[in-house]
């Protein structure tokens, strides 16, 4: 019902003009409004960025270059006040959030005609999550403010959400690292100045057959035909950089080959023909007949070469072999020599045999690389690839080299140890193969017992073999007949466990989709670009004692309400479905003393304001 002018001055004048005179400047409330506004859409527009923020640094893993050492203070403490600050951070600044969306909010609300049920829904929404929701339902039984009242239930949701990801965005996660510092090692490789002491190579050789039967944490330090550094320390997580020294060999046929047989000495002899700088030379050595299927390592009795050139016969092994080589027919004649072998057949009569034997020289080498040990077993981790044969067997080449290491491990795999088994043929001939001997054929597939021929790598069988005889005099030490292994320093990488910042992409997904739903509707809310410069509303805030006062000096509201005889609240929703609106707007003449005042109020019960 509108007001007339008699009941405008009558009724409303009075307490407006009290209104007035109790009123600050209206320049002031405006400079404040805009404040307020600007503050608000600042803060949301922060509030976006932060997330925006997060999730780039989020995408590219910056936030893990905030890292701390991981100890029982900094595990429990750290992630505590990580927590406890991000909760304070998000509480206090969606509080100011709220304030200011809500003020101006509420001002844009009184500001425009709108029904006074709708005032009374919508200031009630802003009170908490669950009164936006009763709100909501409210909506339901008499639409009044349908978009509105959604609107801040949304808005309280996301804060709401804010709050409760706030505590899980940023946490600290234990992760793996690893730091490069040195430990002391063991030497794996010996120099030439240790093999000038004095060793018990016998000894050494002997034990051969035991090694492959250790089992690995005893073995550290060698690995097939590779020897390697051995950590000192063992309480360090981590892998170490050491040096490998991986020990080749290169096996080829001795051609024309003269073998005597002297029954008045201990051992047959074996003559070795070569020629070096033009002349003639031959190297004599201790040979015994074999029978099919055996390897013997030779020892040199004597030879003719210059002193310069002895070298020539201590850089590697002879070897005889009577098993089944796959040598060319036009080469097996120049390699071959044929030996008998007397055995007994069924009715005990003798009958020879003839078993081709090839005399062999395998040259020794070492390679020494970078290898990657576990610093906790002693491990190698990156081991040298084993080297394969040669496709086809060509006469050996011979080579001046003189290394200490290579004869002591020639005479030592030469060394006459017997291994036990001894084999005696018709016409009383005994062959006893010595430990070195026995252990090569073990190592190409050759069984002493059971006399089974398998071929198999004798370069790598021969490589293994003085790669073992190193490892071994270096750990018994020279208390036992072994050799002094040296000291060293390696880099480790040292697996270490720390903490380091992480941002959770799920918690920091709804964040972030809860400050940019804040955002837009505190700008459509509060009007960001259509708000009135030039109006004043009567009362800033819809509490009970503004609504008081204003259903007290307003006799329209008071008729209005009157006529509710029982004040439910379905009663006093339906009565108060009123368009109102309280404002003072202030035209160019009030500058110069006049003002005009407004406040009306039409009963309309069909029209719902949709915001």
């Amino acid at each position: 019902m509108p007001l007339g002018p008699s009941a405008t001055n009558g009724a409303v004048q009075p307490w407006f003009a009290s209104w007035k005179a109790r009123s600050r400047n209206p320049s002031e409330n405006t400079c404040d409004r805009l404040f307020s506004a600007r503050a608000c859409y600042i803060m949301h527009g922060v509030l976006v960025t932060i997330h925006v923020l997060l999730l780039i640094f989020r995408v590219r893993h910056w936030e893990h270059r905030v890292t701390l050492p991981f100890t029982a203070k900094n595990d429990g403490l750290w992630p505590a006040v990580l927590s406890a600050s991000l909760q304070a951070f998000y509480t206090i600044y969606t509080a100011i959030l709220l304030f200011l969306t809500q003020r101006l909010a509420i001002s844009r609300t009184l500001a425009r005609r709108r029904k006074l049920t709708a005032i009374h829904d919508i200031s009630g929404a802003w009170a908490g999550l669950g009164s936006a929701l009763s709100s909501v339902w409210r909506q339901t039984i008499i639409p009044a403010s349908w978009w509105t009242t959604l609107a801040v239930t949304a808005y309280l949701a996301s804060i709401s959400v804010l709050h409760v990801t706030s505590s899980t965005l940023l946490q600290f996660q234990t992760f793996n690292t690893t730091m490069v510092t040195s430990v002391p090692t063991t030497l794996g490789w010996l120099d030439n100045e240790s093999y000038k002491s004095r060793a018990n190579w016998g000894s050494i050789a002997a034990s051969l057959p035991v090694i492959n039967q250790l089992p690995g944490l005893v073995t550290a330090g060698l690995s097939n035909n590779t020897v390697y550094d051995m950590s000192q320390t063992a309480y360090i997580v981590g892998n170490a950089t050491v040096n490998a020294t991986t020990i080749t060999s290169r096996c080829g046929l001795l051609p024309n080959v003269t073998y005597l047989t002297n029954y008045s000495m201990e051992y047959t002899t074996a003559y070795v023909p070569l020629i070096v700088d033009g002349v003639r030379y031959s190297i004599k050595l201790k040979a015994n007949t074999p029978w099919s299927d055996q390897i013997d390592v030779l020892q040199w009795a004597e030879t003719d070469l210059p002193s310069d050139n002895i070298s020539l016969l201590t850089d590697g092994v002879f070897l005889m072999v009577s098993t089944l080589l796959e040598i060319q027919p036009s080469v097996q004649k120049e390699v071959a020599v044929n030996m008998t072998w007397d055995y007994y057949s069924l009715s005990f009569e003798s009958i020879p045999s003839v078993v081709p034997v090839y005399f062999i020289r395998c040259s020794l080498s070492a390679n020494t690389t970078d290898g990657v040990i576990d610093i906790q077993t002693n491990s190698l981790l990156s081991p040298t690839p084993i080297s394969q044969p040669s496709t086809q067997w060509d006469m050996f080449q011979w080579t001046n080299q003189n290394y200490t290491w290579k004869e002591k491990i020639s005479n030592a795999l030469s060394n006459p140890a017997g291994s036990g088994f001894e084999f005696i043929d018709a016409s009383s001939q005994s062959v006893e193969p010595s430990i070195a001997d026995e252990y090569v054929m073990s190592l190409v597939g050759l069984n002493l017992a059971d006399q089974f021929s398998h071929y198999s790598i004798l370069e790598l069988a021969v490589a293994k073999a003085a790669a073992q005889l190193i490892w071994t005099a270096g750990r018994i030490g020279t208390s036992n007949g072994g050799l002094q292994p040296g000291n060293g320093m390696a880099n480790i990488n040292e697996e270490l466990i720390a903490l380091r910042l992480n941002i959770n992409l799920l918690p920091l997904s709804f964040a972030a989709s809860a400050s940019v739903i804040m955002l837009g509707l505190a700008l459509h809310m509060t009007r960001a670009f259509d708000a009135s410069q030039d109006s004043q509303t009567v009362i800033l805030n819809t509490g009970v004692l503004q609504l008081l006062w204003l259903g007290h000096h307003s006799a329209s509201i008071n008729e209005v309400l009157e006529d509710v005889k029982h004040p439910t609240e379905d009663n006093l929703r339906r009565a108060g479905m009123i368009d109102i609106c309280l404002t003072k707007t202030i035209s160019d003449e009030e500058e110069l003393g006049s003002s005009t005042h407004s406040l009306s109020d039409d009963v309309n019960n069909d029209h719902d304001d949709e915001m």
